[in-house]
């Protein structure tokens, strides 16, 4: 039997609908998956979703990864001008919206795989 490295192994997953806005239903905060309800922890897509985030944030450290997604967010916001828009853009987003139907993404994403996302 092999080890699993440890950010393979599931997070803590929470339900608690008001820490959500209201148009969301899940979010990552490592080590936490934050969800608008308990029946959302059995929706693969999302669970995974959250999941690149959750890799994403472990890379850059956690806080880094906070700054880094403000700081794209407000950039795109000021470039379109439209929340939608700027949030689906953001690159960490790119490339969870991108994989989260790959269960085995995980397994193979190279290290700082949402740099390719950047300007796509």
């Amino acid at each position: 039997m092999t080890k699993k490295s440890h950010w393979l192994k599931p997070p803590y997953v929470i339900a608690c609908h008001w820490l959500l806005a209201k148009n969301y239903c899940a979010m990552a905060l490592y080590p936490f998956i934050i969800l608008k309800n308990a029946r959302l922890r059995h929706d693969q897509r999302l669970m995974l979703h959250e999941r690149i985030h959750l890799r994403q944030q472990i890379e850059l450290l956690i806080v880094p990864f906070y700054v880094l997604y403000l700081a794209h967010y407000l950039y795109l916001l000021c470039r379109l001008r439209n929340h939608q828009r700027a949030y689906r853009n953001i690159c960490f987003e790119k490339e969870a919206y991108a994989h989260e139907d790959n269960p085995d993404y995980l397994k193979q994403r190279p290290l700082w795989a949402w740099r390719h996302c950047w300007h796509r």
